[in-house]
């Protein structure tokens, strides 16, 4: 009976021993097919093998750095920005006219020359440290013209009938002045020196023969029947030509002008971009660098242009500057 429950006894621990063995295993194999197939879900790569995608929890976000999307507050108004252009001075014509002078000569009438006159007329300049007059061809025409017309329509005084201006003469012969100046004088003079010393005798011609600036003259003198009476009529017409000044390029004006309106395409442009990326969402990805880049490109754009045309306009203020120096002190 004993010998019965041993045998029994040990197949049973046999039979136990057996099942503790066989379940190890079967944890074994488990283990190692799990291992294989992580081997297999994830392979070495080499270097000709695509890197592996990622996932979403795996990709970096990739932002636009601010300063690249904000614009320069300049480039945020509405309005182009405005450049101090200087202006030409309209230049300053002066005309002297003073009243005509009408003489009697105690004398016989005698004979007036237009180089006696202006012989007459630079000795007195000289007697007053006055430098002389040069007689001016352009000028000397516009005096023969006014003498002409003066005893063709039986007028005298310094505007025709018609309403022509002494400076009308002058224009008319070309003569493109800054300061002139007319003298005119009827009478019975008996020489040069009489017609001359009555002008300087009168406070207003005295002043147009010894004014400063003027620098030449034009002479007229003639006898005619005047109301009934043969008379001398005698013109000076003084001059101070405009100076030759290099006046301002054109050109750099236009181009001025062309940048300007340039100016103005590129501000809306650059509005309306910024409005567009300020609504674009999201603000990552290449569509949105790809829109940063071309704002950005813009507005160097915009800022080249405006520093061409500032430098345009430097230019051309130093020109209109030098120009009404020159005209000023011509």
């Amino acid at each position: 009976m004993k010998r019965l429950f041993s045998m029994i006894l040990l197949l049973g621990l046999t039979i136990g021993a057996i099942f503790v063995f066989r379940l190890s295993l079967q944890e074994a194999l488990v283990d190692v097919d799990i291992e294989e197939l992580a081997r297999y879900s994830a392979p070495k790569t080499t270097e000709n093998s695509p890197e592996p995608a990622k996932t979403l929890a795996q990709t970096t976000k990739t932002t636009v750095p601010a300063q690249e999307v904000t614009p320069p507050t300049s480039h945020e108004t509405e309005t182009t920005p405005a450049f101090a252009q200087e202006t030409i001075e309209t230049t300053k014509k002066e005309i002297n006219v003073p009243p005509p002078l009408t003489h009697q000569s105690p004398t016989p009438i005698g004979t007036l020359t237009v180089s006696g006159v202006l012989a007459r007329t630079n000795a007195e300049r000289k007697a007053q440290s006055q430098g002389d007059l040069a007689l001016n061809a352009k000028l000397t025409t516009a005096a023969t013209a006014k003498l002409q017309d003066m005893f063709a329509k039986q007028y005298f005084a310094h505007v025709s009938p018609q309403g022509k201006e002494p400076s009308d003469w002058v224009d008319e012969a070309g003569y493109t002045y800054k300061l002139t100046g007319e003298n005119l004088a009827l009478g019975d003079f008996s020489s040069d020196a009489d017609l001359v010393a009555a002008w300087m005798n009168s406070p207003g011609h005295r002043a147009n023969i010894l004014k400063p600036e003027y620098t030449e003259i034009g002479v007229a003198v003639g006898k005619g029947m005047f109301e009934g009476r043969e008379m001398w009529l005698a013109v000076q017409v003084f001059g101070h030509p405009m100076p030759v000044c290099p006046l301002p390029s054109e050109q750099t004006k236009q181009n001025i002008t062309t940048n300007q309106n340039t100016l103005k395409q590129l501000q809306t442009q650059l509005t309306d971009k910024k409005q567009e990326l300020d609504t674009y969402e999201p603000k990552n990805g290449d569509i949105y660098k790809q829109k940063v880049d071309a704002y950005n490109v813009l507005i160097a754009e915009y800022n080249a242009l405006i520093g061409t045309t500032e430098q345009l306009v430097n230019q051309y203020n130093v020109d209109i500057n030098t120009y009404n120096t020159c005209i000023a002190n011509g």
